[in-house]
């Protein structure tokens, strides 16, 4: 890759500010296929389970690395930028915290007595939400308990849980963390500024994050701290995105920080607080594009490795759940809907904690969409995630040359070559730092032949022409917006 070019291209006084695509899109994608932006052939109960039963066969797998992701949907509140499947926190019932233990007991159960299962080389357990730092001391350590027995090499394995401050400051759940060897602590924090932090509904404090790095230094805790930084937030200023920065790096130095542009979905919580005139508008996108290239520019000058698109760290190699969510290794998918990828099938658990439940008592697996999207469908996935990763291999690319998205992808591929966005390496592709900042667009153009109506309404409500990169008021009422407002259920979540 190319050296670091610092010189700015979007911030400080009268930058060039490149513009190598008509419109911004303010996303990045995360899940590919998106079942809510495609015109999908939902697969009858049958039709799911025989496709189970190919878990018996432990041939045709494409990756031979395979991870445990396992969803804790449980939250004390709910952000106002969050899109992520959850459920409130049962605080009058520990019972059924406890349950759903159970239930992922259950189905971690299933997954490990499949021959297709046992024959790959676990890499990695991640434990997301959700807030799975609301699981009581007992669950936590029946839950690690249990993965102890049944994962292979469970003590050589990366190892991440998820917290979120105010729940996770608890001295003996980070001795439990500890205990059973989880090396890497993920929470988020998204901003430190007070007013910020209460106007997108974060109700846990600065004291409370302070608790927690004071908590795990007197644990004596040895592995990774991974922080999440938010920009493009409402009413946010550069200056602000700036503090907001030295604060994390100089005060709390974590071991890796994401840096995560807020996803404005047209009539979720915080897009509605701003058309009520509740919150502040964003900032233009001329200043969404200055964050994103600053805080790239500030992490790397500070030591961090920019290891994949949104993602700084100590490290100089991506995590193995980075690397495994972005198309290189399968997933396992266990818990309220958690998605998994194994051979060439994608597979997407209930939403509802009832009908997940159900499932397992009925299947021992609570899978309703295990299908596949062949191998056209895998290079789609290796494609739109590119971006993120930041390098693919011509090695694994030739291995799709058969496919009919082979030659629509490459030709993909060399406009963003032609565009100053990815470089040829001579055995591989990789993204540099004009790429990083404007990724959204790069995973868009590998993305978009699948996208249905809603799909592409929904990518127009969050990107904007160039003409208008420069508009104070970056959302407002449209037909589109209406059509949205009125149509909910033809609008699923672009998250899980």
């Amino acid at each position: 890759m190319s050296k670091i070019d610092f010189s700015p291209l979007y911030y400080g006084p009268n930058p060039p500010q490149p513009t190598p695509f008509d419109r911004l899109y303010a996303i990045t994608h995360f899940i590919m296929p998106n079942f809510g932006t495609m015109d999908w052939d939902w697969q009858s109960r049958e039709q799911v389970n025989d496709n189970l039963i190919k878990l018996q066969d432990e041939t045709q797998n494409l990756n031979d690395d395979i991870m445990l992701y396992i969803h804790v949907p449980y939250c004390k509140s709910f952000c106002h930028y969050c899109n992520f499947n959850k459920n409130h926190y049962p605080r009058q019932s520990q019972d059924r915290l406890d349950l759903y233990v159970d239930y992922l007991i259950k189905e971690i159960d299933w997954y490990m007595a499949q021959p297709y299962v046992q024959a790959r080389n676990f890499t990695a357990i991640y434990i997301g939400g959700g807030t799975p730092s609301t699981l009581s001391h007992k669950g936590m350590e029946r839950l690690f308990t249990h993965l102890k027995q049944v994962v292979p090499k469970y003590d050589r394995l990366e190892k991440t849980f998820t917290g979120e401050p105010r729940s996770f400051k608890d001295i003996e759940k980070l001795k439990i963390v500890k205990d059973f060897g989880f090396d890497r602590v993920t929470f988020g924090i998204e901003t430190f500024d007070p007013v910020l932090r209460k106007q997108i509904g974060r109700v846990d404090k600065q004291e409370d994050i302070d608790a927690l790095f004071t908590g795990l230094e007197q644990i004596n805790y040895k592995g990774d701290r991974c922080v999440d930084l938010m920009y493009d937030l409402p009413g946010q200023t550069f200056d602000g995105f700036a503090k907001d920065l030295e604060t994390l790096v100089t005060q709390y130095k974590p071991e890796e920080a994401d840096l995560f542009g807020t996803v404005y979905l047209p009539y979720r919580p915080m897009h509605k607080l701003i058309m009520k005139e509740r919150l502040e508008q964003p900032g233009t996108m001329w200043q969404l594009l200055a964050m994103r290239e600053f805080g790239y520019d500030y992490m790397i000058r500070h030591g961090y490795h920019n290891t994949i698109a949104e993602t700084f760290s100590q490290n100089s190699k991506p995590s193995q759940y980075q690397t495994a969510h972005c198309g290189r290794q399968d997933i396992i998918g266990v818990g309220c809907a958690a998605r998994g990828n194994v051979k060439d099938m994608v597979s997407i658990n209930p939403d509802k904690i009832e009908d997940y439940i159900a499932n397992i008592d009925a299947y021992g697996v609570s899978s309703t969409t295990m299908q596949p999207i062949g191998m056209s469908g895998v290079l789609d996935r290796l494609m739109v995630m590119f971006p993120r990763f930041k390098e693919i291999d011509k090695s694994l690319l030739a291995k799709f040359k058969d496919c009919d998205r082979y030659e629509p992808a490459m030709k993909i591929l060399e406009s963003h070559i032609q565009s100053g966005c990815t470089e040829d390496e001579g055995d591989r592709y990789t993204i540099n730092k004009l790429g990083v900042v404007w990724h959204g667009n790069l995973q868009t153009d590998y993305m978009s032949h699948t996208l249905n109506t809603q799909g592409k309404m929904l990518l127009k409500c969050i990107s904007d022409k160039k003409k208008h990169f420069a508009r104070d008021v970056r959302f407002g009422t449209n037909f589109v917006t209406k059509f949205i407002l009125g149509n909910p259920e033809l609008f699923p979540l672009l998250m899980k």
